[in-house]
């Protein structure tokens, strides 16, 4: 089940518990959240990394809940638009992951493997 962040994404409760007991165990009173940010592109799609937060831009959307901050540079928000977020536990263990629900038809090369696979071409 995911909770809607806003509209442009979601979290699951998995990722919003693993960042908020991440953030608490670095216990440390700069960090004012968790930072989403464009880590490269091109046709296999959008790569996103996360980082602690502990500055901010007066440009940045902040999106608050009562446990976390997520801060977006405004270009990179555009980019999450259809993209949920999720804690598993793979096959090379726990991680984040981007899942894109785009469909194939909304991608730049038109060949990207179905939502399902996480997206990215073929």
């Amino acid at each position: 089940m995911s909770t809607t962040v806003t509209d442009e994404f979601k979290i699951s409760s998995d990722a919003q518990q693993q960042l908020v007991a991440l953030l608490q165990s670095e216990n440390n009173d700069e960090i004012k959240g968790v930072r989403i940010y464009v880590a490269g592109s091109g046709c296999s799609g959008t790569q996103w990394g996360m980082t602690f937060a502990d500055s901010i831009s007066e440009d940045d959307a902040v999106l608050e809940s009562d446990t976390l901050n997520i801060y977006v540079d405004p270009q990179c928000l555009a980019t999450l638009d259809g993209v949920e977020i999720d804690y598993v536990n793979g096959p090379q263990g726990p991680s984040f992951v981007f899942n894109n629900t785009k469909t194939a038809a909304d991608s730049g090369c038109g060949t990207c493997a179905s939502a399902s696979a996480g997206g990215g071409c073929s």
